[in-house]
This record gives structure tokens, sequence and C-alpha cells, in this order.
């Protein structure tokens, strides 16, 4: 049996969900397949970043987390029985305008994120297709035909590995897949604990034979422990014990009296560096832990993977419905591959740091690292590192900054709420349609009707307020946002031939009414380019 679809995307987890699930909605046909037999019922990743708040508030889902998410704010840091510091996780200072939508850490298990994706998916007419294993595949310039383990084909323009760290498209595409390994052993376990520690709060716990830590997670008295290999667990075997984890805690921890319980999840693992050469192959792309893995900690990996899934879904869209130049797809590449090398590098450098092997490095980790996280700057400085909102594409073929403003091509695009002639409507409701939104500070006809041509949706909005403070924004600007949240162009208003040579990367060709002024338009255009500006 053969079947046919647009995009083949292989595993569903949250990275295979949110594309299929965007693609979906972008009236992209695709098909998900996974090759377990359903969904996971394990916690996995339990933090999902700032970002992520702001991706799930476009695809208007972010209230169903925030309900069933754990609410926590604060992480206790203790060391020889006291606290030595504590970490505050709140909102950062002007990310937002009055009455936009503000980003914050969201507390889940994994299992909810995929089965709160999949609801999206079903409601955007997609599903899973369970106990499809994918166990071969060939392609060429016409497309992808990938083989199941039922021996069931799946023709497809571009297929999409979200299969995690053994992926197959990967291995068969010969993408290598460099890094490193951890000399760590850990031991993770959720599980219930009648304490008197705070739930809605974390705790860590500094000791010789390595750190323990206790994250709230949702339901009442339920926690996530995060054990350090050392000493004391030397004599564990494959599979961990309650009593194990209870006399680890005890130890490390001080706490006698805290009665541990209930496991649904008792695992022991290694922590993985890894990155792929790069992103794509011909018409195979890579995302998620198939491109990347990373340290379990602040929820790095799933909101890396999450973002390269919103970049990839626009960009397959606008080739496969709004005939696009296919050449847009190399930005993928181009993007998401620096951002996930940064990523990488953070994960890194903090499991070094928090998970020191000697005694210098120990040291150090107590007597200056953890007191320089006690003060306010430096945790400011470090949620604003973990948030990823700061991640941008400044370097990017598709930033064009024409005109300097505070936010420039490239850079996130805080939620302000906009004043549109009598009317008031945030950005991010705008960006909500996973489709271009064209801000111009001054009504241009014949931009608006060139950009509008595009596909793109144009507000005549006012120069003012948070859109003034935050952005810049002047009389006469030309706001060009992406479908994932990024400015990719800013100009003057009527500047006709930069908006036409932009959208030549981007959108389908431009109508015939406008081709013959592009055709002038756009060598003059690129040939000004001021590249030290992207």
């Amino acid at each position: 049996m053969s079947l046919h679809t647009q995009v083949l995307v292989v595993g569903a987890g949250p990275t295979g969900l949110t594309l299929a699930t965007l693609l979906r909605r972008q009236g992209i046909d695709c098909i998900l397949v996974e090759k377990n037999a359903g969904p996971s019922t394990t916690s996995k990743a339990l933090g999902l970043q700032y970002r992520v708040s702001e991706l799930l508030s476009w695809m208007g889902l972010v209230d169903r987390f925030i309900a069933r998410a754990a609410p926590q704010t604060t992480v206790n840091l203790y060391a020889d029985g006291e606290r030595i510091a504590t970490l505050v996780l709140d909102a950062l200072e002007g990310r937002a305008g009055a009455g936009g939508f503000v980003p914050h850490p969201i507390i889940l298990p994994q299992s909810e994120t995929e089965a709160l994706l999949g609801e999206a998916l079903r409601e955007a007419g997609g599903q899973v297709a369970w106990n499809r294993e994918l166990v071969d595949f060939t392609s060429d310039a016409r497309g992808v035909v990938g083989t199941l383990s039922d021996a069931e084909t799946i023709t497809a323009a571009y297929a999409v590995g979200c299969e995690g760290a053994h992926s197959v498209l990967r291995k068969l595409s010969r993408i290598s897949f460099d890094g490193k390994t951890f000399p760590h052993d850990f031991v993770m376990a959720d599980v219930a604990i009648d304490t008197t520690l705070s739930h809605g709060q974390g705790h860590s716990w500094l000791h010789p034979d390595g750190i323990v830590s206790a994250i709230s997670m949702p339901g009442e008295g339920r926690w996530r422990l995060f054990i350090e290999a050392g000493a004391a667990t030397k004599d564990l075997g494959d599979d961990v014990t309650l009593a194990d984890v209870q006399r680890i805690f005890a130890a490390r921890t001080g706490d006698m009296h805290s009665c541990i319980s209930d496991p649904t999840w008792l695992t022991r693992f290694k922590i993985h560096s890894r990155m792929v050469e790069r992103f794509s192959a011909g018409r195979v792309f890579l995302a998620g832990d198939a491109a990347h893995l990373h340290s379990p900690s602040g929820g790095q990996g799933i909101t890396t993977g999450m973002q390269d899934a919103y970049n990839l879904a626009w960009k397959l869209a606008q080739v496969l419905r709004h005939g696009a130049p296919a050449t847009l797809l190399d930005t993928y590449d181009q993007e998401r591959r620096p951002a996930a090398r940064a990523v990488l590098a953070t994960t890194d450098r903090n499991t070094r740091i928090f998970f020191a092997t000697g005694p210098v490095g120990k040291w150090l980790r107590n007597h200056v690292f953890m007191p320089l996280l006690a003060t306010r700057w430096m945790q400011r400085r470090l949620v604003a590192k973990l948030s990823q909102l700061d991640m941008g594409y400044r370097s990017s073929s598709l930033s064009w900054s024409r005109r300097q403003r505070r936010v420039r091509a490239g850079d996130r695009t805080p939620d302000v709420v906009l004043q549109a002639g009598a009317e008031q409507v945030s950005l991010y409701a705008l960006l909500r349609p996973a489709r271009f939104v064209a801000l111009l500070t001054r009504a241009h006809a014949e931009a608006g009707a060139l950009l509008e041509s595009a596909g793109v949706s144009v507000r005549v909005v006012a120069a003012d307020g948070d859109f003034r403070r935050l952005y810049g924004a002047s009389d006469g600007d030309l706001w060009l946002i992406r479908p994932d949240g990024y400015v990719g162009l800013c100009c003057a208003h009527d500047d006709l031939a930069t908006v036409a040579a932009y959208l030549t990367q981007v959108a389908a060709p431009i109508l015939a009414d406008t081709r013959h002024h592009a055709a002038t338009w756009i060598p003059t255009c690129l040939s000004q380019r001021d590249n030290s500006s992207l």
C-alpha cells in the first residue's frame, strides 16, 4: 500500500506534534508517523521556557498549558544544612507592552505537553499514525519515499525527522551527529513526597557525593527528583529502586523525615551533548533531538526543538501552498543551526559548573559561582539566557534592516497592543493565523497592495505607546513580521524596491501588474543591501 502527502513527519514528540499541527493549520497535508504504539506516559522533559510560552500564545494554546502546569518561580539552593541562595524565576522586565502577552516558564511533564499538542493536532484535522516505524527511505529531486516496518510506503515532497537521538532519517541521510557524553551518571525519579518542603518551589542540595534536586510537579505532593551520581550511587544496578532513592535523598539532604513513595518513573541516564553537521540534506530536514541533544536541566532541548518546528513549518507552507521559491528552505539550516549551537554552548557550560567533578571545580562552584547566583543581577542574567528570548537571526539572509531601530530585523518581537484606527489589537493576536504581518505607521496604498498580493496581512498602526518605546517605531516605518515572531524587514513605508525584493525571497512571484516594476527594483535593491546591518 502506498500513501501520498506533502510532508512526512517522523516522530510524535513535542517537536513533531508542533510541526504537524502548524502544517495542518496552514493547509498543508502531512502524515505524522510514530514507532511507539501510543502516547508517552513518562514525564521526560519537565520545563518549557519563556519563549515556548510565546509560541503557545500564537497557537492559542497557552491557557490550556497554564491550567495544567505546576506553579514554580523559586529555586532554593542549600549547602551544609543551610540555604545559601534563592533563584527567582520571575517575569523578565520590558519583554512585553502593557496589555500584551508576558512570557513565563511553564512546569509541565512532557507527557502532558504531548497530550495537549496531540489535542491541537486533532482539532486541526490531523492525527498520529501510531505503531508506524520508518525503516528506510529514498529521495531525489522530486520528493521522498519512506518505507515503514509493515512495508507500507509514503511518498512526500519533503520529510522531517523529529524522532530523537536515534533518528533513522538522520542516519540514512549520512548526516554526522558529533559531540560528547559527560562522565556523570544520573538518577531521575517522579515520586510523591510527604515533606515539609514548600511545594511550588524547587530545591537543590550541594553535597560532596553529588547534587540532589527536587522540582515541583503538577499534582498534590508530586515531585521530580534529579540525583547526580557519586560515591553513594556506584553500587546501584540498572534498575533503580525506591529504597535507593530514599537512601540517597536522606544522606545528601540531611532530611530523615520526608517519606518518598508512589514512583511513576525511575530511570538512570547520562547527559549527551551532540549536534548535526547540517539540519537538512536535499528534501530531508531534521528537528529537535534528531538534530541536537542537550542537558535535561533548564528545558533547553524541548524549547529549542519546538522553535525548530515553528521555523520550518512556515517556510514549508510558503513553498508548498504559497509558491515561494524552494531556496527559502535553505534558511532553516542557516538560522536554526547557529541557534542550537549557542544553546549547546550554554547547557555545556552550565553542566560543567553545576556538576563539577574535581575538588577545585566544586570549590569554585560552591564559593564563587553560588554566591554570585545569590545576587539579583546574576539571576536576571541567567534567566534571560535560559529563557531564549534573546535568541535571534540578525545574521540571516532573511533579516533586512533598512531603518535602525531598537528592535532590528532578526530580533524577537515583544507583544504590544497596537492602535489601528479606532481599534486596538495585540501583535500576537495578529500572528495567530501563522502568516506574515506588515505594520505600516503611515498608510501607503501601493505598498499595501504589494504586500497583500503576497498574502501578507497589512495593518496601519500608530507609532506611539509601547510600540515606540519597545521597538523604537517611528512615523513612516514599515515592519514586516515573520510568522514565527521575528522581524524580517524594517524599512521606510514607501520603499517599494526593498519590499518587492524581500518578498521574492519569502513569497510567490509578484503579480503581473507589479512584476515589470520589480524587475527594475530588485537588482538595485540587492546591490545596495547594507550587509553590516543584517
